[in-house]
């Protein structure tokens, strides 16, 4: 094998009577259609391969590049997800940040996205605004206004999303965003956090399946903001591989930067290098795994909603050079 490239998935959500239809993801059916397309064209690596791979213990003269599947952010989906590559044989790497666990509070994407999908821009903007006079933070340093039959939609959910991944300090974020789960979503769904997140129950069963876990931040900061302490970086990088480790009685080898774009690990691959906390760490930078790549800057292909089976395999054609 002279190279893998690694996928990333988020949400994989029912083929039918979806309760959040907003959500974006990648359809159970849909899903099933990439896993028997990818079989056929590349040949399917577990994390221990890839690390191999990375520390020069693996042949490399496989004819097939290799493919290694990764499930970002703890989604209750990903219980689904595990099944359905288990009927196939395939070992994957779920990521998981460990608020959800200690905490028993979401991740800051996610609130942003079953709160939007479930009740609008406009509705989210006023939970929004109501956080930040609740927490005196200037609502006009911040501000964001919708007017629905003037605004693209989509780029009005970027600018929010960015507000809270580099305009709001890592502390304020973090707090206006739960203000606005509490008195929103988890308002209506008391079950809010089954409906959007693992249980240690189902983290067991995806391990028993003989899947890996590996550590996604602790909340899901992006790591290169620079708000973050040097104890909330200990806080977000390491704490949750101690955590996991003890908690499933497990080896927690790999981690994802959350996001994953350069501006959110830029300076992180050195951090991780000198503690050796970690074998790999793994990125959304879309590019084949050569031996050449460091193992703290591994490239994976983020799936989006839209692809196909068919155009999953020929953007991914492209980047192995096949």
């Amino acid at each position: 094998m002279n190279g893998y490239l690694a996928l990333c998935y988020h949400y994989i959500r029912p083929a039918a009577n979806d309760p959040f239809p907003r959500i974006l993801g990648t359809r159970e059916d849909i899903f099933r259609e990439h896993i028997q397309a990818l079989q056929k064209k590349f040949r399917i690596i577990s994390l221990a391969e890839a690390i191999n791979f990375s520390y020069g213990n693996m042949n490399r003269d496989e004819e097939k590049p290799g493919l290694l599947f990764t499930f970002d952010d703890g989604l209750s989906d990903h219980y689904r997800a595990a099944r359905i590559l288990a009927e196939y044989g395939i070992k994957a790497v779920f990521f998981i940040p460990t608020c959800l666990l200690t905490d028993g509070l979401p991740i800051n994407p996610i609130v942003i996205h079953y709160s939007l999908a479930h009740y609008g821009i406009n509705e989210f903007l006023r939970a929004y605004r109501s956080a930040l006079e609740n927490y005196k933070i200037n609502v006009n340093d911040f501000n964001v206004n919708y007017r629905p039959k003037t605004d693209n939609y989509q780029e009005k959910i970027y600018e929010i999303k960015r507000i809270f991944k580099y305009k709001l300090s890592y502390a304020d974020s973090r707090r206006v965003l739960l203000f606005i789960y509490k008195n929103l979503f988890a308002k209506d769904f008391p079950e809010a956090m089954e409906i959007m997140h693992l249980t240690s129950k189902q983290i067991k069963e995806i391990l028993d399946l003989g899947h890996n876990i590996g550590s996604h931040t602790h909340s899901h900061p992006s790591i290169a903001s620079a708000s973050l302490s040097s104890e909330d970086l200990r806080k977000e990088m390491f704490y949750p591989k101690e955590y996991l480790e003890r908690t499933f009685y497990t080896k927690v080898d790999a981690f994802s930067y959350p996001f994953g774009e350069k501006q959110d690990y830029a300076g992180s691959e050195q951090l991780l290098r000198a503690v050796s906390a970690y074998k790999l760490a793994f990125t959304v930078d879309r590019f084949l795994n050569t031996p050449e790549v460091s193992p703290f800057r591994l490239g994976r292909y983020s799936v989006y909603s839209t692809d196909t089976a068919e155009k999953l395999i020929s953007d991914l054609k492209a980047l192995a050079q096949v």
